[in-house]
């Protein structure tokens, strides 16, 4: 692997935490209501990995957008955390709605980019 690849990654690894973080800002995380911010960086994010990962070449370049803005950018440990805090504010059907739908939109979406690459 090439130092710029590497860089590569790193680069677009920034921006795209960059770019969800900003997204959570103009949509901050509250229990009583759904985390559009990550379900939707998460959504976005898989729709985005299906379509780069069947067509962007070179490989270096894929790397850094799948494994750097992509890895970035998308945050299932974030979905993590939002859940248990809808469950410890007693928020439990919002909470397994977020994360069942989460994961459902997600796998659609990888499989959706496939389709239209």
């Amino acid at each position: 692997m090439s130092i710029w690849t590497v860089l590569g990654i790193a680069g677009a690894g920034a921006l795209g935490s960059l770019c969800r973080w900003l997204l959570a800002w103009q949509i901050p995380f509250q229990t009583d209501r759904f985390a559009w911010a990550t379900f939707s960086a998460n959504t976005l994010g898989c729709l985005l990995m299906g379509l780069v990962w069947s067509r962007i070449q070179p490989e270096g370049l894929r790397l850094a957008v799948t494994v750097g803005f992509l890895g970035g950018f998308t945050t299932f440990s974030g979905l993590g955390l939002e859940m248990l805090r809808y469950f410890q504010d007693g928020q439990l059907k919002l909470g397994l709605a977020y994360g069942i739908g989460s994961l459902i939109t997600g796998i659609s979406a990888v499989w959706l980019g496939q389709k239209f690459a």
